[in-house]
């Protein structure tokens, strides 16, 4: 219910009590009037049979009754139009006042909201400009780890060429060493020995010089076989670090999500916790409707007016309920109170929701 409609209620209310008690006024004094006639009908009777000064007398006194009874309904009339006139000027200001305390609730829920969304909106930021970085610092481990790994095969490839050329190098060397000793052998041979010598010194320096040559091609093979080898492993070793990093880069990636997640659901809760304190907080003022929804266990409820009427500078106004809406109470807080938190502590209450400018209140029930 509106402060626009719960004034017009009150002043309606106001209204009737000042009819009621006005028709009471005349009630009473045409009942007084009754009797003053009547008294005075008696009076005449019994002054005519007196004396003459007896009848004069009650002439007087009825007069005079006549002379307050014209006052008393001129008193009357008065009083009527001074009552409406404050149940006017008191409806009036309540509205006033409730006019106010709306535009003052309004702005106080409106600010609640904005600081709401502004703290959830810097945690989103946050979580998300911290996942950014996390991501791109894993991403550039990631980078960096491929670079040192991609430094590693060129250094490997470059190992095996140098073998190679190395191998190769000294194979030719061995040859031309075996090719010179074998014509230094030749020479010497052919000058100490036979034709038959010479040939055997041949046939040794070709053997010698073919021996050299498989000796080289196999250490050759040997070398290219241990550089493949050697780059193989590198290249799995890479590879296997490439994955690694890759692995745990996605899975710091999923922790930076999920913390990132996990913080703004915390900030959400914050803000929400927050948001709800400053519901309790809010100090009310002036009458406050509260609404019990179905179902409603009396004992709960009478448990509830009680505790209700215990609170300080707090009074109830009026109770109504119905079998199809629960059960409603009007209160009126003199002073500002927090009436939301006082609600919410009360043994009987469940739980306390501010809707719009009603006060939701669910009841525990009753085992």
């Amino acid at each position: 219910m509106s402060d626009k409609a719960e004034a017009k209620k009150r002043l309606k209310e106001l209204k009737e009590r000042v009819e009621r008690e006005l028709k009471e006024a005349k009630e009473m004094v045409k009942r007084e009037a009754a009797e003053a006639k009547e008294r005075t009908k008696r009076e005449a009777e019994e002054a005519k049979e007196r004396t003459k000064r007896e009848a004069e007398e009650a002439k007087e006194r009825a007069k005079r009754e006549a002379e307050e009874a014209k006052r008393a309904k001129e008193t009357e009339a008065r009083v009527r139009k001074e009552a409406e006139w404050a149940a006017k000027e008191r409806a009036k200001r309540e509205a006033e006042e409730a006019k106010e305390r709306a535009k003052r609730e309004a702005e106080e829920a409106r600010k609640a909201r904005e600081a709401e969304a502004r703290v959830r909106k810097e945690a989103e930021w946050a979580a998300k400009e911290r996942a950014k970085r996390e991501a791109e610092e894993a991403k550039e481990r990631a980078k960096s780890e491929a670079e040192e790994a991609k430094k590693a095969r060129e250094a490997e490839a470059r190992v095996r060429k140098e073998a190679e050329l190395a191998t190769k190098e000294r194979a030719k060397r061995e040859a031309a060493e075996a090719k010179e000793r074998a014509k230094r052998e030749a020479e010497e041979a052919r000058k100490a020995k036979e034709a038959e010598e010479a040939e055997e010194a041949k046939e040794r320096a070709k053997r010698e010089a073919e021996e050299a040559k498989e000796r080289a091609k196999r250490e050759a093979e040997e070398a290219e076989v241990k550089a493949k080898r050697e780059a193989e492993e590198a290249k799995e070793r890479a590879k296997r670090e490439a994955e690694e990093a890759e692995v745990k880069a996605k899975r710091e990636a999923e922790e930076a999500k999920e913390r990132a997640k996990r913080e703004a659901e915390e900030a959400e809760v914050k803000a929400k916790r927050e948001a709800e304190e400053a519901v309790s907080a809010e100090l009310y003022e002036g009458m406050v409707e509260l609404v019990i929804p179905l179902p409603v266990d009396l004992g709960q409820m009478k448990e509830l007016e009680e505790d209700l009427r215990q609170v300080q500078d707090l009074r109830v106004v009026l109770i109504s309920g119905s079998v199809d809406g629960g059960s409603r109470v009007i209160v009126s807080a003199e002073k500002p109170i927090p009436l939301v938190s006082i609600i919410g502590e009360m043994p009987p209450v469940e739980q306390v929701v501010k809707k719009g400018k009603e006060i939701q209140i669910s009841l525990k029930a009753n085992l």
